[in-house]
């Protein structure tokens, strides 16, 4: 099987700047990317700032199973694949643990659009989804059914999952996400939304 080493590459590079802009930590988030029929996403238990292109392992997307039996794909493989599954436009999922975002998602509060970064990467309204555990079928089907309509969907205690035609696109949307967060969060400490 060949392996797409653009993709590989670009999913390296993408994990050390979510890394590096700290939307995850340690093993934390996961990320994948579409190749045809093919998703490489993060090995189990790596660290995205410093995993490798070995790191990253392809998953059949109708199928769901690892191409390599030996491989341990990120417990987060249902979510991903469900995305993949509910639209073709999707070329990569990011799923991270942004603290501001986070923060609104678990308290129960929709982020709007209300800045301009958030109006022009994000192109739909964030979705919410209560929590429900991670690394579940039931987790990423939720995800799923919120991803037909959504760029991105708030996970109530545990994080973001945005989507784009490639990796910039979704590490874009993450970022958005967060920075709209934080704005919100300061302007409620400033008394006023």
């Amino acid at each position: 099987m060949a392996l797409d080493k653009k993709i590989l590459k670009d999913l390296v590079h993408t994990g050390k700047e979510i890394n590096r802009y700290g939307l995850i930590i340690g093993e934390g988030g996961n990320i994948s990317a579409r190749s045809g029929n093919i998703v490489y996403i993060k090995r189990r238990a790596a660290l995205m700032g410093k995993a490798k292109v070995t790191d990253y392992i392809p998953l059949e997307i109708k199928k769901g199973k690892p191409l390599r039996k030996s491989d341990r794909p990120s417990t987060e493989a249902y979510l991903h694949l469900a995305c993949y599954r509910a639209r073709e436009d999707i070329g990569a999922v990011i799923h991270t643990h942004p603290v501001f975002a986070t923060a609104l998602g678990t308290a129960g509060v929709d982020i709007k659009p209300f800045s301009y970064e958030m109006a022009v990467n994000l192109k739909s309204y964030l979705a919410r989804i209560g929590h429900i555990k991670a690394g579940t079928a039931e987790l990423g089907e939720a995800v799923g059914r919120a991803i037909r309509r959504h760029n991105a969907v708030l996970l109530k205690n545990h994080g973001l999952v945005t989507v784009g035609k490639n990796l910039q696109e979704a590490l874009l949307r993450a970022l958005a996400i967060e920075r709209a967060a934080l704005t919100y969060i300061a302007c409620k400490i400033l008394g006023k939304v």
